[in-house]
C-alpha cells in the first residue's frame, strides 16, 4: 500500500465494497487497513499503479490489508451500483492474482467472497513459507 493513497477505514462505502470489507475482516481479523477509491488516487500514485485502470474505463475501489494484500472491486462507470468483478493480489510481492467476473453485480455471492478470501489465505501462507 502506497503512502500517497487516501485510505479510509470507515465508510460509507458502496454496498459491494462493504461486502468485501466485511469478508476480509471476518477472514483476517485485525489486518483490515482501509479502502481507497481509484478516483481519489493522486496522479503520482496513478503513475505507480496500473496504467490500465483509466484505460479500461472502470470505476474501482481498493480494499487493503495491512500485510500488503488487496482486493480491487470494479464497478460499471455507467451504472456505479453494478459491480463487474473483483481482483485480488499482493501489492508487495510478485504473485499470481485472482480475477473474478460477476454477471449480476447487485450483490457479490457468498461463494465468490469465500473464493477470494481462500485465495488470499493460500497465497499468504505460500509466501510465508519462502
Amino acid at each position: 500500500m502506497c503512502d500517497v493513497m487516501p485510505v479510509s477505514k470507515t465508510g460509507p462505502f458502496r454496498p459491494q465494497t462493504q461486502q468485501v470489507v466485511d469478508a476480509l475482516n471476518t477472514a483476517f481479523p485485525g489486518l483490515y487497513a482501509g479502502v481507497c477509491k481509484a478516483s481519489d488516487l493522486s496522479s503520482e500514485a496513478e503513475d505507480e499503479h496500473d496504467d490500465d485502470l483509466e484505460e479500461d474505463g472502470l470505476l474501482s475501489d481498493f480494499v487493503f490489508l495491512s500485510d500488503g494484500w488487496a482486493v480491487r472491486v470494479d464497478y460499471d462507470p455507467e451504472d456505479p451500483d453494478l459491480c463487474l468483478g473483483l481482483s485480488a493480489g499482493s501489492t508487495e510481492i510478485s504473485a499470481e492474482g485472482l480475477e473474478v467476473d460477476l454477471d449480476d453485480g447487485e450483490e457479490i455471492p457468498d461463494g465468490v467472497l469465500r473464493d477470494v478470501t481462500d485465495f488470499i489465505d493460500e497465497q499468504r501462507q505460500a509466501s510465508a513459507k519462502h
